[in-house]
């Protein structure tokens, strides 16, 4: 896969307009280089005064090197200050649309990957891109720009060295995309390896009690141990990798500019005689700038393995830096009946759907047929042809709590009173039991909480009663529950719904007056039948 396919794929993703541009960094980068060969002539003029001609040199000449030398070391200041920047204002901008997708699609989204899988999205695979745009691009241009003003100034000079150059310059890039593509293959493997690793070590550390219990650890430690060994050994092969890259560059490029030192020599001992005449001026100056020529390929070579790791991210993110689509809301006359519903994946599909204010409808069907995906369409969490309008919650099976305080656990970034927050608790029965708890609503939740799971989901519970939605999705919010439990927290939800307007999917047996509706998924079609 080439670069310009990553770079298409983020104009597709991000959208060409909003895509931060590095024209000003690749200026810089080609004027500063153009000024390094100023400094070259006149450092070429001041030895042919010295050695050759036997006087001091023009004073314009130690002016204008001086003068050069300066201009260059604050571009280079400006540049690094530029790159930093667009390296800022690219981080910013794929943070921003992952956080906006992970926002729109939720749930939906995150428990299709282990925890760790999205660790490395953000810890690794977004400055990946990063790096990519404003080192490998950036330097991909100067790649181009810099030799070609070299190659002119030397074609000026002497076009047989031009010549030179021109036919050994194909070997750096040949060389550079041979070894690259395989630092792309590996980084690749590596990525999946890092990523089986990652998963292994947090499910292990969720599972400590449970190994605990069974005495399972030395079994396990030797498990991470050799995944940890095997991902060790390809991390090895990636540095090597790069290592040879860099190897290999250096060698053609020194080689190149070897040759041409000889022939300049021979030239100037009157040995060799191909071309125009060399001067000390003229092969001094060539001499110092034909490393131009190949040291920005060199530079490019570098940062190859960016390349490989940008292709990787691509992989990974695909679909997850677009903006949230604004979903296609029901065209009928009644803004509680959606005809026609559609969700692609997985495929589902109703003729007609009446979701009427205040009323509840149970969904059911075999496991695996869609239940899921269907409230997640609904609640605009999955791309579907409609979603439901009005602010809706959504309760799970597994309530998600964070290893904060129940007071957090119960805000999550919002703002209510105490007397909120205990109100909330006591109609979901639990007040009493945070009360025993030692710093009450500033109790911290942590890997070992002094509450079950039932608890825990009334917490859950507790925590939508704060956000007053008017629409409740239950995604068998009691599936983990033992059966007196299961009970009890129905009632409760039962009690507290009674006005809202509920979708609950439940395998579990609940009492059929509660619902208005039935709705049943069967080869991927809903069917509705009125209770």
């Amino acid at each position: 896969m080439r670069a310009d396919a990553v770079q298409r794929w983020l104009e597709t993703e991000l959208g060409a307009d909003t895509l931060p541009s590095s024209r000003r960094v690749v200026g810089l980068g080609v004027i500063r280089d153009v000024l390094m060969m100023a400094a070259f002539g006149a450092f070429a003029a001041i030895a042919q005064c010295w050695l050759i001609d036997e006087q001091p040199a023009p004073r314009w000449t130690y002016l204008t090197l001086l003068s050069v030398l300066v201009a260059n070391w604050l571009l280079h200041g400006m540049s690094i200050r530029l790159t930093a920047q667009l390296r800022r204002q690219w981080r910013s901008l794929l943070e921003q649309r992952l956080a906006s997708q992970l926002i729109a699609r939720q749930q939906a989204l995150v428990r299709r990957h282990p925890v760790y899988y999205w660790q490395t999205l953000w810890q690794k695979h977004l400055p990946a891109l990063a790096d990519w745009r404003c080192d490998y691009c950036v330097q991909q241009r100067l790649a181009v720009w810099v030799p070609v003003f070299a190659l002119g100034l030397i074609f000026y000079l002497n076009y047989f060295i031009g010549l030179m150059l021109v036919l050994t310059l194909p070997v750096v890039p040949l060389f550079m995309i041979i070894v690259g593509k395989g630092a792309a293959c590996l980084h690749q493997r590596e990525f999946v390896a890092l990523n089986r690793l990652g998963s292994l070590f947090t499910d292990r550390l969720q599972a400590l009690p449970l190994l605990a219990a069974t005495r399972a650890h030395a079994h396990q430690q030797q498990q991470l141990e050799t995944a940890s060994s095997a991902l060790n050994q390809r991390t090895m092969k990636v540095v090597s990798v790069a290592f040879l890259s860099n190897t290999v560059l250096d060698f053609f490029a020194t080689l190149t500019v070897a040759l041409i030192a000889v022939f300049i020599g021979f030239s100037l001992l009157e040995e060799v005689s191909i071309g125009p005449p060399v001067t000390l001026f003229s092969g001094l100056w060539i001499l110092l700038c034909a490393p131009l020529v190949l040291s920005q390929m060199k530079k490019m070579g570098a940062f190859y393995h960016q390349k490989a790791q940008a292709e990787s991210a691509r992989e990974a993110l695909s679909g997850l830096l677009m903006a949230p689509e604004q979903p296609v809301t029901p065209t009928t006359a009644d803004s509680h009946r959606i005809s026609d519903f559609v969700l692609h994946s997985p495929h589902l599909r109703a003729e007609r759907l009446a979701v009427p204010p205040g009323h509840w409808i149970q969904i059911s069907g075999a496991s695996g047929c869609g239940k899921t995906a269907l409230l997640e369409a609904l609640a605009g969490q999955r791309r579907a042809s409609h979603r439901l309008r009005g602010s809706l919650v959504m309760l799970s099976q597994q309530p998600v709590t964070l290893p904060l305080t129940i007071r957090a656990n119960l805000c999550l970034g919002q703002e209510y009173t105490d007397q909120a927050l205990w109100q909330a608790l006591e109609q979901v029965e639990l007040a009493p039991r945070v009360r025993t708890l030692n710093g009450a609503l500033d109790y911290r939740l942590g890997e070992f909480a002094e509450l079950s799971g039932g608890e825990l989901q009334r917490l859950a519970i507790a925590r939508l009663l704060l956000r007053q939605a008017d629409i409740w999705l239950l995604d068998e919010p009691t599936a983990h529950l033992p059966e007196q439990q299961h009970h009890a927290i129905s009632q409760l939800l039962h009690r507290v719904c009674l006005n809202k307007t509920v979708l609950w999917v439940s395998h579990k047996t609940l009492p059929a007056h509660w619902f208005n509706q039935q709705w049943s998924i069967t080869d991927g079609t809903v069917y509705t039948t009125a209770c």
